[in-house]
């Protein structure tokens, strides 16, 4: 039985709390239910009327942390008066702006991993994610800012997800000061995709590749 004080957090945050505490002390996350319950001073029953798995704790607070992300920008005032580019751009630096208070989690499961690669731990987060991107497209389809490729379209989606992975990665390593390489890398990635599920990529395409690749592009 939780014989914690009437005003403590409730189970399930107290649960993430202690998972992501060891996860982050430890750089791994817990190997059992028994030792993390006996640690945590609640039974394996308390545990599993919450999560069915160690797991599931973790991606449970993955989509927790992308939900507050999503409701913050789609709360603000300016967020019905912007196209589906602007509200990627909103999101993307809104998220990035977040995960500066849980870096060492993300470098954790990013930061070797490749962004085409799907993070397990982040299957929860990419499905809540996969629900904002067909909003996104749905707004640019209805303003005429995206149009339809026939059978690419369904491609759509993954793209805006490989995206995202994508910026991850890119803002895991950047080590220019206040990230403003990164700034500069989600600008540049948005203008592209929305270019290419829109009007061409040839512009935009071009200008990505030089700032990825300015020693090659200066001696093309």
């Amino acid at each position: 039985m939780d014989d914690s004080p009437p005003d403590s957090p409730p189970l399930r945050h107290r649960i993430e709390e202690a998972y992501l505490h060891e996860l982050r002390s430890e750089g791994r996350a817990p190997l059992s239910v028994f030792r993390f319950c006996q640690n945590l001073g609640i039974t394996e029953r308390e545990f599993f009327s919450e999560y069915p798995s160690l797991e599931a704790v973790e991606r449970h607070w993955w989509k927790g942390m992308l939900e507050h992300v999503i409701h913050s920008v789609e709360s603000g005032p300016e967020w019905s008066g912007f196209t589906a580019r602007q509200r990627t751009l909103a999101f993307l630096f809104a998220f990035l702006e977040a995960s500066l208070d849980h870096r060492s989690l993300f470098l954790l499961r990013h930061g070797l991993s490749s962004p085409v690669k799907p993070v397990p731990e982040w299957s929860a987060l990419e499905d809540r994610f996969d629900v904002f991107a067909h909003s996104l497209l749905q707004h640019g389809k209805v303003q005429g800012e995206i149009v339809n490729r026939g059978p690419l379209t369904a491609a759509y989606p993954k793209a805006l997800r490989l995206l995202l992975r994508s910026v991850v990665a890119f803002h895991l390593k950047d080590d220019s000061p206040k990230f403003e390489r990164t700034d500069a890398f989600v600008e540049k990635s948005v203008a592209v995709l929305f270019d290419l599920i829109g009007r061409q990529a040839l512009d935009s395409g071009f200008d990505l590749m030089r700032f990825l690749l300015p020693g090659a592009m200066n001696r093309a």
